[in-house]
Formats: C-alpha cells, sequence, structure tokens
C-alpha cells in the first residue's frame, strides 16, 4: 500500500482514506455518507461489518423505493434534524420560514495533494518534506441551496484523521446556524467505555473512565474557553483497554472556546461520538454567498493503549501544530518572581533577582504581574500597559541591559484580555468590554473581559503588545487569563448575530495571535489561564507551551501533569519547583521529588532566590547543571505512562530514546507504608533483545525481564519520595 491514499471505488461506492497505520471508510448509499470503518489499516474492505437491514417500527423510511434504508439505523458521518434519526444531530441550519434544512444529497468529492486549512482558526500544518492529502465530499440541501462540505485530511506516518465542515449559503436569503459540530462518527455499541477530563482550578486534568449507558452523556465549556472543568476531548476503548495495550479511539478539538463533546447509545445499542463548538449560546447568521468553517477535529486511533494514543498526539502537536520555529527548539529555563513576589515587585528588587538567577544557572527571569499602571493588588490597571515609574523609575531598560550584561533573558507576563474598572483604559473606552443592556457586568477577580469581537479592541492590543515589545525586546511573553466570560454581548453586535458572540470572541483573539506571534516570531509566548484553564490544541497552535497549573505543589502535580500527558508532550507542559511549605497545599515534599516532577517536563522555578542558603543554592546549581545535560533527551525522547496516580496511589512514568538505548524512570511514592516491602513496576518501552544497566546501582538486567517480568522498586521511608532509575543499553 501507498504510504498514504484516497481511493474511491465508484462500483461499491466506498471511499478508502489510509496510511501505514489506519485506514478510515465511508459508503455513498441514497446519496448520504454512511461511516463504515476506522482502525488498523486494511489492504481490502468488502464490507464484512456491515448488517442486513431490518424493518424496525417506527423508523422512517429515506427512500420510498428502499423501504428498509432509515438514517435511525444507519451509521452516518453527519446528521441533520427530522430525518428520521433522532439522534442527536451534528449540524442544524435554520431558514428564515423557522424550518431547519435537511435533505443533505451528495453532489461530488474532489480528492487534493494539500491539508485543508480552515481560515482564521489554528490548524495543523503543512509539512513541506511529508504528503499529505485532503478528501471533501459536498451535499447540497436543493430546496435551501444550503450546501454542505466534510473534510478529511490524512498525514503521512500518522494514525490520524483530521475533519471539519464548512456551510455555505448559496440561496437568496438569509439562514441561521443552530449547530455545527465538526465530527460525527456512528458505530455499535460494544461494551466501550468512555474517557473524559474533568478538574477545577489547581486541579486540572482528572481522568473519568466511565461505563456508556443508554441515552446522551456530554460535556462541554460556556465559559468562553475550554476550561480545566472539561477540556475538548474524548475517547472510548474497550474494558481491557489500558496504557500499554488494547484499542483507542480518541477525539481532540483544536479549539479554544465553547465547546461539546456528545455520547449517545441508543436503544438499538449505536454508539454516536459528536464534537464540535458548544450549540448552547450559539447562532450564527449566514448571509447570501457567505460561508461557515467549524473547526478541526483530530481523530487519533491506537492498537497499543492510551499511551500509543498519546504518541500519536505527541508527534502530531510537535511537528504539525506548534509553531515550528519552536518545534524542537530548546527553551530557557526561567525563574518567575510570581511565589518570589507576588505584586511587590520594583527595579533593585528585579536587578538583584537577575543577578543572582544568573550567578545559579538561570537562562531567564520572567517578571510577573505588577509591573504596571497603579498595579499593587489585583484590583486595577489591567489594560494600562504602561510601566509603573514608582517602581520602575527607568522604565524596564535597566532590567533589560542588566540581563544583557549577565547573559540571561529577560520576560514579562501579560493579560490582554482583561479590563480593570479602575483603569484609564476604562475611563476612555467604557464601550470596550462585554456587557449586556441595562445590566451590571458582573465582576471576577476585579476584573471585566474586553469584547474581542470589536476590531477595534483587537487593534488596541496588538498595536500596545507590539510597541511595548519594540520599546522593550523581550524573549518572551506569558499570556494569562485569569477569569471566564460573563454577560457575553457586545454593544456593536446587530440583535439576529447575538448568538455569534463566543465564536466571535475567539476568532477576534486568534488573530490577535496570529498577528503578534507572525510579528515577532522569536519571542517564546507561553499560554496560561491561571494555569490550565485553557490548556488546548488552539492555543498551542500559537504558543508551544502551557502554564500547566497554577497549584506546584509536587504530589498535586503528578496527577495534573500525568493527565496532561495524554494528550500534550512534555515540551509543552510547563513546571516549576517552588518553595516549601508549597504556597497552595502547605504540604512539605522533598527537593529531590519536587525536581523530578518538574524535570519531566519544561521545568523552571518560582521561589525566592534572594533569601537561599549557601546549601540551597547549591542544591539549584546542581540540579540546573544536570537538567541542562538531560533538556534535550528528556523534552524529545518518547514519554510513556507506567503507573497511575489515579487508580495505583504510586505514580511512575519514563522517557526513553527512539533507539531504546536509553531510558530514565520515575518512580514517586506517595506515602511509606510499613508493611510494603517493595513494589514491582513492569517496563513494557525498553527493546526485549536489548541488554541494560541500570546507572545508580550497576545492576544489570534483560530488556526481556524488564517488559514480563518487571524490576522490583524498594520502598523508602518518609512521605512523598522519589526513585530515579536510569537503564542505558549494555553492549
Amino acid at each position: 500500500m501507498q504510504k498514504i491514499s484516497i481511493l474511491y471505488d465508484d462500483e461499491k461506492q466506498i471511499f478508502h482514506i489510509s496510511n501505514n497505520k489506519i485506514s478510515y471508510i465511508m459508503e455513498l448509499k441514497e446519496n448520504t455518507l454512511l461511516h463504515r470503518y476506522w482502525g488498523h489499516t486494511l489492504q481490502y474492505y468488502t464490507g464484512c461489518n456491515c448488517t442486513e437491514p431490518v424493518k424496525r417500527t417506527f423508523a422512517a423510511s429515506y427512500n420510498q423505493q428502499n423501504p428498509l434504508f432509515s438514517l435511525e439505523i444507519e451509521p452516518q458521518e453527519f446528521s441533520c434534524p427530522h430525518q428520521g434519526d433522532y439522534r442527536e444531530p451534528s449540524i442544524s441550519v435554520r431558514q428564515q420560514n423557522g424550518c431547519t434544512i435537511g435533505r443533505m444529497k451528495y453532489q461530488y468529492y474532489e480528492i487534493t495533494d494539500t491539508l485543508h486549512i480552515p481560515e482564521g482558526l489554528p490548524h495543523i500544518r503543512e509539512m513541506k518534506q511529508k504528503a499529505a492529502k485532503t478528501l471533501a465530499i459536498h451535499f447540497l440541501d436543493m430546496v435551501s441551496n444550503i450546501k454542505l462540505i466534510l473534510y478529511y485530511s490524512i498525514v503521512e506516518d500518522s494514525a490520524v484523521i483530521i475533519r471539519s465542515a464548512q456551510i455555505i449559503n448559496q440561496g437568496n436569503q438569509s439562514v441561521w446556524i443552530d449547530r455545527a459540530f465538526s465530527t460525527l462518527i456512528d458505530t455499535n455499541y460494544q461494551k466501550q467505555q468512555l474517557i473524559t477530563f474533568y478538574g477545577t482550578h489547581q486541579k486540572e486534568f482528572r481522568i473519568n473512565r466511565q461505563e456508556i449507558q443508554h441515552g446522551i452523556f456530554s460535556i462541554g465549556s460556556t465559559r468562553g474557553a475550554s476550561s480545566p472543568q472539561y477540556p475538548p476531548f474524548a475517547a472510548i476503548c474497550m474494558p481491557e483497554t489500558t496504557e500499554h495495550s488494547g484499542e483507542v479511539y480518541a477525539f481532540q478539538l483544536i479549539y479554544s472556546g465553547n465547546h461539546c463533546v456528545s455520547v449517545e447509545r441508543n436503544q438499538y445499542n449505536h454508539l454516536r461520538v459528536a464534537m464540535g463548538i458548544n450549540p448552547e449560546d450559539f447562532c450564527w447568521k449566514l448571509l447570501p454567498n457567505e460561508s461557515f468553517q467549524t473547526p478541526q477535529a483530530i481523530l487519533i486511533y491506537s492498537n497499543m493503549g492510551l499511551n500509543g494514543m498519546s504518541q500519536e498526539f505527541h508527534k502530531l502537536y510537535t511537528e504539525r501544530l506548534f509553531p515550528t520555529q519552536w518545534a524542537k527548539q530548546k527553551r530557557p529555563i526561567l525563574l518567575n518572581s510570581w511565589e518570589m513576589c507576588y505584586f511587590d515587585v520594583s527595579e533593585q528588587k528585579m536587578i538583584d533577582v537577575i543577578k543572582q538567577a544568573a550567578k545559579i544557572g538561570f537562562e531567564l527571569v520572567v517578571l510577573d504581574d505588577g509591573w504596571f499602571g497603579h498595579r499593587n493588588n489585583s484590583k486595577s490597571s489591567l489594560g494600562d500597559w504602561t510601566v509603573n515609574t514608582e517602581k520602575f523609575p527607568n522604565g524596564l531598560t535597566t532590567l533589560l541591559k542588566c540581563a544583557e550584561e549577565n547573559g540571561i533573558q529577560f520576560g514579562i507576563w501579560f493579560e490582554p484580555e482583561m479590563i480593570s474598572p479602575n483603569s484609564i483604559l476604562m475611563k476612555s473606552h467604557s464601550d470596550w468590554y462585554m456587557q449586556m443592556d441595562g445590566y451590571t457586568p458582573l465582576l471576577s477577580r476585579n476584573q471585566l473581559v474586553l469584547d474581542l469581537t470589536q476590531k477595534e479592541v483587537q487593534n488596541y492590543i496588538i498595536e500596545t503588545l507590539s510597541n511595548f515589545i519594540k520599546q522593550y525586546p523581550i524573549s518572551y511573553i506569558k499570556w494569562d487569563m485569569n477569569r471566564h466570560i460573563t454577560d457575553p454581548n457586545s454593544l456593536y453586535l446587530s440583535q439576529d448575530s447575538k448568538g455569534e458572540f463566543f465564536h466571535r470572541y475567539m476568532l477576534g483573539l486568534y488573530h490577535i495571535l496570529q498577528e503578534l506571534t507572525t510579528q515577532f516570531p522569536n519571542i517564546l509566548f507561553e499560554n496560561c489561564s491561571s494555569g490550565g484553564g485553557r490548556f488546548d490544541a488552539g492555543m498551542g497552535f500559537f504558543m508551544p507551551q502551557t502554564w500547566c497549573s497554577d497549584n506546584t505543589d509536587a504530589l498535586d502535580r503528578q496527577a495534573i501533569q500525568y493527565g496532561a500527558s495524554y494528550l500534550f508532550p512534555l515540551s509543552a507542559i510547563t513546571a516549576h519547583i517552588s518553595a516549601v511549605p508549597n504556597h497552595q497545599t502547605g504540604r512539605n515534599v522533598p527537593f529531590a521529588t519536587r525536581a523530578a516532577v518538574a524535570s519531566s517536563a519544561n521545568m523552571g522555578y518560582e521561589l525566592n532566590i534572594l533569601e537561599l542558603s549557601s546549601e540551597e543554592k547549591e542544591l539549584i546549581m546542581t540540579h540546573l547543571s544536570e537538567y541542562k545535560k538531560e533538556r534535550e533527551f528528556l523534552f524529545y525522547g518518547e514519554f510513556y505512562r507506567l503507573c497511575s496516580p489515579f487508580t495505583d496511589g504510586n505514580c511512575a512514568w519514563m522517557i526513553i530514546d527512539q533507539e531504546k538505548t536509553r531510558a530514565i524512570i520515575y518512580y514517586f511514592i506517595r506515602e511509606y507504608d510499613v508493611s510494603a516491602l517493595s513494589y514491582i513496576l513492569k517496563i513494557p518501552y525498553v527493546d526485549c533483545q536489548k541488554n541494560y544497566v541500570e546507572k545508580n546501582t550497576n545492576r544489570y538486567f534483560t530488556g526481556e525481564e524488564l517488559i514480563y517480568a518487571g524490576i522490583a522498586i524498594n520502598t523508602i521511608k518518609g512521605d512523598f519520595p522519589v526513585i530515579i532509575l536510569e537503564l542505558n543499553e549494555k553492549k
């Protein structure tokens, strides 16, 4: 089979999308599109998994000439309401007379040797050196003259299908889109389980695995952000699927706003998974000759368990999602001022921090909140992005000069989407923030949200940050969003376009980020939303790393980073070593454990280096030196989860090079158990044909016994210890 192909069998009316890892197969029948197969690569497909049609009471016939054909029973690739399919639809378009359109009939298809790039939205990128193809299938409602195009893209050497949809108004009247999902899959229920995330601020990426019951289960966000509560991800798998084995079918949306994942098991044990923009508070007016494009949905297949799924996500996002200039570039080890200073920052204090940080071995100092306007707490100055001259009488020029003289980079914190009621910007532009007619807007963290649907507001943010960067040539920006949306309204949207607000906000944000990251490609942008409140693939398109959580406690971080690793590589997950007792939990975790948790991600620090003892300085200097030697290996080796903090109590993961010649294994023990002498850890990802020696103990192992017998991890007295194993191939 070719490396990548999209074939259409005109006689059987079968589309077959495939590469060396997957096949995705659809059938045209009665001018509609049916889902037939998604999984491991098939050389041929004969329709062996198609069931014979059986008459069902109440099933509406789609074609009177074929009374057994009903959309209530057939597995579809998209669904419109009121066409005999009583499950959740994926596309719903309403005409001026109040009726929804639905008779979408197949017209034709196109195959191109490129990826489909959705305008104005983050997306999977083209790679010149690797092939890609796209299948576009066109449908038309003959009454309303509304066109639907389904896009299916496939790339070389990746078990991924990239789906999206486009709705085009070819009629002469306006219509309203009430629902526009990016993907829909119908299959049979075979006791699959559903995996999703849930979480809160400081407790992100909790894993929820459950049985799929009859009815509809849905998660999503109406917060104006992808949210820590329910990120846009779902996977279905069999009960026997583990981290290491079994089939997984995963879905993730490349979108940062309101979203919905719907999983439905109906009376016939058909299973439908759909994902897209949340239809709640969404209604898009589509004028004649206008089109609407949905975000891309990523569909990943793995027959090597959840770790196999993660490897596909990690590889795809590193190569084709994150900004290309940062995909393989070394990231600086930063020291952030927040937990060290909070709002109490000044020129002299930061000069002292820069000098000390350079001596210890840091590569970047970040000035967090408190540097602008008259910002001494969270109650003022958001939007006034001018340097506080009482704290910094020379602006930031002195700090940048000091950083340059000490051979260290300098970065800064912004929260550009927000505005404080107590700000100069509010006094001059009281129409720039979100507000509902007649209602006093709700404050959260003493701030309001700017109305990014307004072009004038977008331009203000772009110009303000551009001018700041030109004046102060910083090398890093932490882009924060510390509240979610209430009062979702713009004073400048017409009454019949109010339902467009949330999506227009995201389009405005994406426009701002596209302009700034294009204009300043060498600045490292870090995504943040009070930690992981908007940690998603959409933001990853512009910013290659995300502050995973405001919770820096090393015990809690094990679970947070474990969950985040389902989707994102270590280079995208930033983790800081902070002081003890921890500022969020009051917990005392040993330095070795704090260092191990942070070092197995994109590592930085967040503690007061001006008050360190000589022993503490020496400890940090040693750690930084060791991390620098291992940074490339840790970032770009293959990451595998071995032991889950959610089910096993203890936590373990590993990084191994692609040649399987070297591995570092971290085993985190939650608490000392006097009755547990040791734990057995199997390591399925070494090479069974190789022999290994453990660096710290000089013990010798065969790859085969590490995989099947495992290695004994002896317990250590005390709570929260870490045991680190380093395996090297023995020649």
